[in-house]
């Protein structure tokens, strides 16, 4: 990937483009660029950290917008989305030119349906919280931990608006509002009321492993989580967060 995206920069830079980079690249990061006799690209390309070369394909689709046209960056973007798919590699380039992880396709469609979800100014606060999960994990170095918590929020929100009673996102809390909320809503249907009291327990089992990975006051924080565990975690956050933005619509439009 490093050979490739290399060629790449070197095909599209001029002389002048490449003093801004490398400007812009030491103010943003502190990264450097090796310099005899002109800079050393394919060493850094080479040897250099991977979130300095991540950094750079950002800042240069800056700096070709600015100093080229958006067609320019359009076409870089292209190129660098391209060396990623033909290296395997799980990271996207951003309409805006971030680059972010890309765990699967099935997670950016559950991304764009749970925010579809949440479109409704009611949930705005749960919104927040669920594009700073994936924005958390998305990162060139992901932050499993902050992704879990806010998923975790984002939960905690939208169960509190359906039911105010509740303080908090536990199991007691859960056992005491949506079991009963559940129970009475799929009543007429008992395949589908067995069904959606066992998703209330995976719920509840959810809540509990998503807490290993929230920090309380006077406990030692955690570790970050194994990349694929907080991957799942917040996956399943995503689906259990958009089951309670259907309920919590079907509580509001019965008058309950």
């Amino acid at each position: 990937m490093r050979v490739q995206l290399h060629m790449l920069f070197e095909e599209f830079i001029s002389e002048q483009a490449a003093e801004s980079i490398v400007k812009k690249l030491r103010f943003k990061s502190g990264a450097t660029v090796p310099n005899r006799w002109g800079y050393a690209w394919e060493e850094f390309f080479e040897n250099g950290e991977l979130r300095d070369i991540l950094d750079l394909i950002t800042i240069t689709n800056t700096v070709l917008a600015q100093r080229e046209n958006a067609g320019a960056a359009e076409v870089w973007r292209k190129g660098v989305q391209a060396v990623f798919d033909s290296q395997n590699a799980k990271y996207r380039i951003t309409p805006g030119g971030s680059v972010v992880l890309r765990v699967d396709e099935n997670f950016e469609t559950e991304r764009a349906s749970t925010l579809a979800g949440l479109e409704d100014k009611r949930y705005s606060g749960a919104r927040i919280e669920f594009i700073d999960a994936y924005k958390a994990l998305s990162a060139t170095d992901p932050d499993g931990k902050r992704a879990v918590r806010a998923v975790f929020e984002a939960c905690e929100i939208v169960l509190k608006l359906t039911f105010p009673g509740a303080r908090r996102l536990a199991a007691p809390e859960l056992g005491q509002h949506l079991s009963p909320f559940v129970a009475r809503y799929y009543a007429s249907d008992a395949p589908a009321q067995d069904s959606a009291n066992k998703l209330v327990q995976g719920f509840t089992d959810w809540v509990a492993a998503a807490q290993f990975y929230r920090h309380g006051q006077g406990q030692e924080e955690p570790n970050q989580p194994p990349l694929e565990l907080a991957v799942l975690l917040v996956s399943t956050g995503a689906s259990h967060l958009r089951w309670l933005i259907q309920l919590d619509k079907a509580k509001l439009a019965s008058g309950g």
